[in-house]
């Protein structure tokens, strides 16, 4: 039996993000004072495409990405930059690890990755050299240590997730 675990944005990033737009819709109405038809157009080219990239990469992207824990292994879905299918027969180590604390798990270097008010998903390099996966929305995360890189995976319910995975993996 499958389960599926997100990883969400915190619900008021969105929200946040919808009185940036009220802003600057303000701010550009107010600056053309020039009449309806000129601060319509400003609003148009300006705040409607900002507006539309930020919902998109600060509340759609995050809320597709998602670990499905299987009896096979693990399927980590969190677009653009993080995606991979492991098994757990290439598992080496399962362990619990925090980012803010624990220094092993420290990032080195960002390769791609994106990183919002602590949502973080995408690829990094630890400071011990090992490549990392990560896709989290907190800072205490379930460490899956395989051949080719280490996976930093924070669900939501990670208590949950945790329970889920040793079951599958017979522990």
């Amino acid at each position: 039996m499958a389960s599926t675990y997100k990883i969400p944005m915190k619900p008021i990033v969105p929200v946040l993000l919808l009185v940036f737009v009220v802003g600057v819709t303000a701010a550009v109405a107010w600056c053309f004072r020039s009449g309806l038809t000129w601060s319509g157009i400003s609003l148009a080219a300006i705040a409607g495409p900002l507006a539309m990239l930020y919902w998109y990469m600060l509340y759609i992207n995050p809320k597709r990405a998602a670990i499905t824990v299987a009896d096979e292994g693990l399927l980590l879905a969190a677009p653009p930059f993080a995606s991979a299918v492991i098994p757990w027969a290439s598992v080496e180590k399962v362990f619990p690890g925090n980012l803010k604390l624990d220094d092993g798990l420290a990032v080195a270097k960002s390769r791609k990755i994106m990183q919002f008010a602590g949502y973080q998903s995408g690829l990094v390099e630890l400071k011990n050299g090992a490549e990392a996966v990560i896709v989290t929305n907190r800072p205490d995360v379930l460490c899956i240590k395989t051949a080719e890189r280490h996976y930093l995976l924070g669900p939501s319910d990670l208590e949950g997730f945790v329970r889920d995975v040793a079951a599958a993996r017979g522990e």
